[in-house]
């Protein structure tokens, strides 16, 4: 019994405080960087983050890249079968090339 009691005082005291229950709450950061792929070199399971893409597809993506290096464009990505139509242009502001500089 004075196990539940104790619960309901925890649940329900902050609210009485002189600030109320918002005082508690601090601000949140919207400084989050978005999801870039790298298009070359990134694992299934990053692949598998995109919308429409599950493990079978990022599989597939990763085989065709590993295939098919270096690719040119984005736009050979077309060439992976399964992909759901439309997927690279919704695709494309999360996906890039990091290129490596070459040697001196």
């Amino acid at each position: 019994m004075a196990l539940i009691v104790l619960s309901l005082l925890i649940l329900v005291l902050p609210a009485f405080t002189p600030d109320g229950p918002e005082a508690r709450l601090l601000p949140v950061s919207s400084d989050v960087e978005p999801l870039a792929i790298d298009v070359e070199s990134a694992p299934w399971y990053e692949w598998a983050l995109l919308e429409g893409i599950g493990e079978v597809r990022a599989r597939r993506i990763v085989d065709y890249v590993s295939r098919h290096r270096p690719l040119e464009s984005i736009e050979q990505l077309s060439g992976v079968p399964g992909l759901p139509r439309g997927w690279l242009e919704k695709a494309r502001p999360f996906l890039g090339f990091r290129r490596k500089a070459p040697a001196p």
